[in-house]
């Protein structure tokens, strides 16, 4: 019988790969922008690494631990710093299994019901709202449904470059 939680790692791993091929041939061009107004392809990823502030690998990992009381949410934030506009493509896939690895970690030590029942406020702040989000719903909202939409925009901009 599949658990929930092998349901989230067949996802995540999914998320990954697809991520990864979107990723190949693009290490020439990932800050190229098709207007000053849009975001490159590095910005996207650092966005995506690091909404939550930390990561989903460390919100989760605090979530399914117990550990974590709270969190916050800033949309629309790029998140790039000097550090990271200097990585190269070897540098950003550095960071990108970091983070699917701690996905991956947190949650092969959970349970079904850590994934379902333990929660953390998560402070939207973008939005002014609060609520409570359980590790399931976690990886949902932002890993499947946000990284989804991000993935989109990735894959449009290798369309628009031709890559």
């Amino acid at each position: 019988m599949k658990t929930l939680r092998d349901a989230q790692l067949a996802k995540v791993q999914s998320i990954e790969a697809e991520l990864l091929g979107l990723l190949e041939g693009m290490d020439y061009c990932l800050d190229w922008k098709p207007d000053p107004e849009a975001w490159s392809v590095r910005e996207v990823l650092y966005h995506l690494l690091d909404t939550p502030a930390g990561g989903v690998h460390t919100v989760l990992q605090g979530i399914v631990s117990g550990e974590l009381a709270e969190f916050e949410v800033w949309a629309d934030r790029s998140n790039m710093t000097p550090e990271r506009q200097s990585h190269d493509i070897d540098g950003i896939l550095h960071d990108i299994s970091v983070m699917f690895r701690g996905i991956e970690m947190a949650l092969q030590a959970s349970s079904d019901e850590d994934l379902t029942g333990k929660t953390a406020l998560a402070y939207l702040r973008s939005y002014g709202r609060e609520d409570h989000r359980s590790g399931q719903t976690l990886l949902d909202g932002l890993l499947a449904r946000h990284w989804g939409e991000h993935l989109e925009q990735i894959r449009e901009l290798r369309e628009t470059l031709g890559v």
